[in-house]
């Protein structure tokens, strides 16, 4: 292996930069685009006081750690450890960790930026009134060609990702420029499709099941798909917030900072699933899960609304603007890790970038050309590669990521945050050291119901 290279001492610019790229990693295109479904089936107010309370809980603690190591380590934030830093055992952790964090990242990379290709190509669609007068049968013969054609998936993933692997090329100094820009223009389209849903007459109908508490699931299901969002759609099993961590300041109170942009990220995901929710409602459709949301109900909603095109248009670019900047943090990891190899940020990316569309291409033919079934605890999985690589990524390598790092920052390391012994520390504390491996147990456990 070769010999570790310096890490060049850049550091974002001002406390804006660090809350702006971290709220953009935190605030992902699937925890936007999964949060209307949620919040209508699991109990709307009730359902967002849980997951605020596992963020408080579970994503706050393990992100401010990382944070805090990433600027304690700096150039080494995700190198191995030495001898004289930690011994046999700690430094085996933590190389298995960060090794299960950057794969299992680059891995969700790989799917996210197929089907934020798909979102270009519904974009277009869209532009080009393919969906005038659409019914169900013709949305879904749109996607059915779109995964018939493996290459015009590989061509609508390429548009996605080659701005975000220009990006990261181009270091910390862009990311924070990109994020500046990008994050405060998605809380913006946020609040304007929350302001339109909210204004439509259907609003008032639907506001019991967005606004109120009401039971429509058992309490501990509901509690679960909170947890399982705020660890898994958060991103907290990939380091990015240690490779993010690298940059930030010294003086920065690295506790104080992660709360608001943790609350921020709930509030902004909580508008956005009020959002899509009313606008679904406002279609007089059902919110649905994920993909069901974006290639079907958005669509068909799109003829049934007041300037429908429109609204739908920005719908879609939100959630591409999330799926760019939270995939920007993903990367950011392995790209720290190639400069500690020698290999420029350049080379880095064009790497990287060239085995995503690998990847892609595998996962688009295993939807139809390479599909094969198989049984996994007791359920069918009929999508083959895609299928597999997404048990390896979100049941093993994401949860070993984020519990291990828990684990080794809370009982080894755990001196990188600063400050004095107050209550906030506190909780932050025994919140790392066992709040946070408890809930990655529970969502692994738990994973056949929540996530497979």
């Amino acid at each position: 292996m070769p010999e570790p290279a310096a890490y060049p001492t850049v550091l974002w610019s001002s406390r804006n930069g660090v809350f702006f790229a971290c709220l953009g990693a935190l605030a992902g295109m699937d925890t936007l685009s999964e949060f209307p479904f949620l919040l209508v089936h699991y109990g709307g107010a009730a359902f967002v006081a849980s997951y605020l309370l596992a963020a408080i809980l579970v994503t706050w603690p393990l992100v401010a750690a990382q944070i805090a190591l990433g600027r304690r380590r700096r150039q080494r934030a995700l190198q191995g450890l030495s001898a004289g830093e930690a011994g046999r055992g700690a430094r085996f952790l933590w190389n298995t960790v960060r090794a299960a964090a950057m794969i299992g990242g680059f891995l969700v990379f790989c799917y996210v930026a197929v089907f934020s290709g798909w979102i270009f190509s519904y974009i277009q669609a869209l532009l080009a009134g393919a969906f005038k007068n659409a019914a169900l049968s013709l949305v879904v013969a749109h996607f059915t060609r779109l995964t018939d054609t493996p290459a015009a998936g590989l061509e609508w993933e390429t548009a996605f990702i080659t701005p975000v692997f220009a990006v990261a090329a181009m270091g910390p100094a862009a990311i924070e420029e990109v994020s500046r820009f990008v994050v405060p223009a998605l809380v913006a389209l946020v609040i304007g499709l929350a302001a339109y849903g909210v204004s439509l007459d259907s609003f008032f109908v639907s506001a019991p099941l967005l606004i109120t508490t009401h039971v429509s699931h058992p309490a501990p299901a509901a509690a679960l798909t909170a947890l399982s969002q705020a660890f898994l759609g958060a991103g907290l099993g990939t380091a990015s917030f240690v490779a993010y961590g690298a940059y930030v300041p010294a003086h920065t109170r690295v506790l104080r900072l992660s709360w608001w942009f943790v609350v921020a990220a709930v509030v902004c995901v909580w508008l956005a699933g009020l959002a899509f929710a009313s606008i679904a409602y406002g279609a007089g459709l059902p919110p649905l899960p994920g993909g069901g949301f974006v290639f079907e109900t958005l669509p068909l909603a799109s003829e049934r609304l007041p300037l429908g095109h429109v609204v739908v248009g920005l719908c879609y670019l939100a959630l591409v603007l999330a799926a760019w900047v939270s995939t920007l943090s993903w990367l950011e990891p392995l790209m720290q890790l190639g400069h500690s190899w020698g290999i420029g940020r350049a080379r880095t990316a064009a790497a990287l970038g060239l085995a995503s569309l690998a990847i892609g291409g595998a996962l688009i033919l295993s939807l139809k050309s390479w599909a094969f079934s198989f049984t996994f605890l007791g359920q069918t999985k009929t999508l083959g590669l895609l299928d597999i690589l997404m048990m390896l990524a979100v049941n093993l390598l994401l949860p070993w990521g984020g519990g291990g790092m828990a684990v080794f920052l809370g009982w080894h390391d755990e001196r990188a945050v600063e400050g004095p012994r107050a209550w906030g520390r506190v909780i932050w504390l025994w919140s790392l050291r066992l709040v946070v491996p408890a809930a990655v147990l529970t969502v692994v456990l738990s994973a056949p119901r929540l996530i497979l």
